[in-house]
């Protein structure tokens, strides 16, 4: 087995997909500079594991364009201005590591291209595939137009679902015949997202730990 069959994408992007439940749960960004430099790092160190298990160039700038996107959109979607969206706002993630602003049009050209490849690598499918089922638009704002939940089922077809890893405390939902409906929407599919936080919230990493401490509201004016 390749270095490249060893990563679990679901396991590398843990860390984004748990920040994005946050920020769309309600939580404040009070501290922008402190969140926006732990995203960083996120970007970069998925960036580099990847590189260090053999990945294409082109596999990794995929995957990096497609968390760059989520979390831009993210952070720049929520209600309200707080010092998070004011630090994004001068330099955006996809400007820092790409130099573009239109993520939200090209990250589809992406996942199309891919689709049509003969052989993509499925770690970037079950990326773009998560990315989708966490709410990212881009330039479908409408979440149940006929395109984006169209290529939701492609991806959904060619994935695996997520699984339950107790010993690494992996935000995932189990599938079943009666909850297949969920893979078509991302709202259900995150609300389900948030409930398996409540279980693994003690299991997370340190660090987690200590950004939503600082996020999260203290009731302190």
């Amino acid at each position: 087995m390749t270095q490249e069959r060893k990563i679990d994408i679901d396991v590398l992007l843990r860390d984004t997909f748990l920040t994005v439940v946050e920020l769309r749960q309600g939580t404040s960004a009070r501290h922008g500079q402190e969140l926006y430099r732990h995203c960083l790092q996120q970007v970069e160190g998925v960036r580099e594991r990847l590189t260090a298990a053999g990945f294409s160039q082109q596999d990794i700038e995929h995957i990096t364009y497609a968390q760059c996107a989520l979390l831009d959109e993210t952070v720049l979607s929520r209600d309200g201005m707080d010092d998070g969206q004011m630090v994004w706002l001068k330099n955006p993630l996809q400007s820092h590591f790409f130099n573009t602003l239109q993520a939200g049009e090209l990250l589809y050209e992406r996942m199309k291209r891919v689709l049509q490849e003969p052989a993509p690598t499925p770690a970037v499918l079950t990326c773009f595939h998560r990315v989708l089922l966490l709410g990212f638009r881009g330039r479908y704002q409408d979440p149940e137009s006929d395109e984006r939940q169209h290529l939701i089922a492609m991806f959904s077809k060619r994935v695996e679902p997520f699984r339950v890893q107790e010993d690494s405390a992996v935000l995932n939902v189990p599938l079943t015949r009666r909850q297949h409906y969920l893979w078509q929407s991302p709202f259900c599919w995150l609300l389900l997202l948030m409930l398996v936080l409540v279980g693994v919230w003690w299991g997370l990493h340190s660090w987690l730990n200590v950004l939503v401490d600082e996020l999260l509201p203290t009731g302190k004016s």
